[in-house]
């Protein structure tokens, strides 16, 4: 049971951050994608530039330690799974910028297709 916790915690969290990357590019496609991309876009903002823990990091986290699997990194999800395997973790800032302007941009070629 931890284990498919675990699983799905891990599946919902890609996806997510998936969306929240390339989501205002499928709104060119699927404009009623816009609102939903824009809820999902504050919250990774506000997960990126606060300290606040993410439900299903936590929720990871408990199917993690029952299933006997080491916590993820403190940080969460993206330090975790991302930093120093895509990226190295000094670029993190950089990284998050670099999303951040990706979402806006793809919101300007939504805005002015």
């Amino acid at each position: 049971m931890h284990r498919v916790v675990a699983a799905g915690a891990f599946a919902v969290h890609v996806v997510f951050v998936g969306f929240t990357v390339i989501g205002g590019f499928l709104a060119w496609l699927m404009p009623w994608v816009l609102l939903p991309h824009l809820a999902a876009a504050l919250w990774g903002g506000r997960m990126a530039v606060t300290d606040a823990a993410c439900p299903l990091s936590r929720l990871e986290d408990w199917g993690r330690e029952g299933a006997g699997k080491p916590r993820m990194d403190e940080r969460g999800f993206i330090a975790h799974y991302l930093e120093d395997r895509v990226y190295p973790s000094r670029l993190a800032r950089r990284v998050e910028v670099g999303v951040a302007t990706l979402v806006l941009g793809s919101w300007l070629g939504f805005a002015v297709r």
